[in-house]
Formats: C-alpha cells, structure tokens, sequence
C-alpha cells in the first residue's frame, strides 16, 4: 500500500478457513510494514485470529462488531477516532458491517454506510485502508451483489479483482423508508408542541416496557428531532410512534432536506452550537435511517425493547 489515499475492498469469504486466508497475510503484511492496526469483528472471528497471529496480535486493537457496530453510523467516528489516535502512521483495518441475524433495515443501513466510508476518507494521508469481511453463507446474492457498489475491490475464492459497479457518489439519502403501519396517525407539531412531542414518546416508551434509560434515550432524540424540524424543516414537523418486531420505532418528518452526507457521522466540537440533533440520536438509538430529498426529508429511530 502507497503513502497516500485511501483503499475500500472487501472479503467475500466462505468458511472459517477461507476468512483466514484472505485475512491474516493482510495482517501481517501490516504489522510487518509497522502500520496501525483496528480489527473491528465478532468475537469469534476475533478469537480465530488471535489463535492464527499468537502473540504478535497483541499489536492490533481489537473491538467487538455487535457492540460497536450495532447502530452502523457509530462506525465511521471510530475509525476517525483511531485515524485521529495515529495521525501520522498508515493505518489498516478490518471490519465487518454485517453479521447473521440482521435485519432488512440493518442491512440497507450498513450498504449504505459502507458508501458513506468513501466520501469519510477519500483522499487521507497517510494511507488507509479497510478489508470489510462478508460471509457469503449468511447472505442474499443481491446482499453480497451491493457491496461491489461501495468498494472499490472485491476478493472472492482468494482472488481479488477491481469491482467495475463502484458508485462512488452514491445518494444515500435517496430512497423511501419502509411503509408504517396503516393505522398510525401522525402529531403534527409546531413551536408549541414540542412538550407533546416529549410526552407522546415517553408515554409510549413506558407503555412498551422500555427501560427508564432507553425511554430517556429515545425522550431526547426525539426532540433532537423535533427541535431540527422546527428550524430545519419549515417550523413544523409530523411525529409517528409505533411497535414493530420487538422494536420502539419513532418518525418524524418535515419539508426540510439535509445536504450533508456525514450529518450524525461526525463528532460534534465541545464549543460547537447546534448540529448535534443526529448525532446523539445515533448515539442513543439502535438505528437511525434518513431518507431526504426535494419532498422532505424523514428520520426513523429504532430503539430494541429488549435491551
């Protein structure tokens, strides 16, 4: 790898030992050139790898996938934070976005946040790079077909080879959300009714046995929301709460647009005033999709109920 730029690729893996393979000479090549190195798997995947490096992983810093990765839009301020730790080294990586088990709007939220890695760090010096992994007998053929779409390069059955579907100016706003159920009703809001806003979240949070600290969590990301609506969105807003599959989720929509393709992805400065509505919404909730364009723009949160 070059002093300069930044490399996306992925790892569409078989087995444990065809994970091996197309990880650990990865590893090595960068402990061996003194690179920076953030492994960030599950545990188990982790474990087989230390068992293959031995002592010398004690070199790479490992984090859990289902703990850091849960809500998708922590990623990219981890890898800033790491990026930020060894500023002057080249850096390495391995993550893994997607794991069995995810669900239809974990996995449109991870594609989608695998685009948004390029336009984080395109162009960073020194060098990074990232080898996210896939395993291709956890997913749809459409799920391994998108990642060619965020990645620049794709290695399958030990071959790596340019992905020629890369969009590296993907929209990843665009879109519409899945449908809400038919019968909800939306709040309207205004400047007056951001208290009702509060109110109809707790009272729904409680009602569905949520946790004092997950229904605190999702009480002020939802008024991070409101709050943007508000000043954002034309001064008015529409708030839909319901329960789906063992979720909390909260919408609001508004006529606003978001331009910002990294909004809730950076990390706001201590003496910045405002811009950190989708931010702690991110930090607080277990998903966070957006979806904005010249109709308006909606935020669903996602909290899970079991904690």
């Amino acid at each position: 790898m070059g002093r300069d730029g930044f490399r996306h690729e992925a790892l569409i893996y078989r087995d444990e030992d065809d994970f091996l393979a197309g990880t650990v000479p990865y590893l090595w090549d960068a402990l061996e050139a003194g690179e920076a190195v953030l492994v960030v798997v599950r545990r188990e995947k982790a474990a087989l790898l230390q068992g293959e490096l031995g002592a010398e992983a004690d070199a790479i810093r490992f984090g859990d996938m289902r703990e850091l990765g849960r809500n998708p839009a922590r990623l990219i301020p981890l890898w800033r934070d790491f990026l930020d730790e060894h500023e002057d080294r080249v850096i390495r990586g391995i993550g893994e976005p997607l794991w069995p088990g995810r669900g239809a709007a974990e996995v449109d939220e991870c594609e989608r946040h695998e685009s948004l890695v390029n336009t984080a760090f395109a162009g960073r010096r020194p060098a990074l790079s990232l080898l996210c992994s896939y395993d291709s007998s956890a997913f749809r053929d459409e799920v391994l077909s998108a990642v060619s779409h965020s990645h620049t390069g794709v290695e399958r059955d030990g071959e790596m080879a340019p992905s020629g579907a890369f969009e590296p100016q993907r929209d990843c706003f665009a879109g519409d959300l899945p449908d809400r159920p038919g019968r909800e009703q939306g709040f309207e809001f205004d400047r007056t009714g951001l208290f009702d806003v509060r109110q109809r979240v707790t009272w729904a949070a409680k009602s569905a046995g949520a946790s004092q600290q997950a229904t605190t969590d999702l009480v002020v990301a939802a008024s991070e929301l409101a709050a943007n609506s508000i000043v954002h969105g034309g001064g008015t807003g529409t708030l839909y709460v319901w329960r789906e599959a063992g979720r909390l989720l909260v919408e609001v929509e508004d006529s606003g647009r978001i331009e910002e393709p990294l909004v809730g992805r950076v990390r706001p400065q201590p003496t910045q005033v405002g811009g950190r509505g989708l931010w702690l919404a991110n930090q607080f909730c277990d998903l966070v999709q957006i979806r904005s364009g010249v109709a308006g723009t909606a935020v669903r949160l996602h909290m899970d109920l079991a904690g």
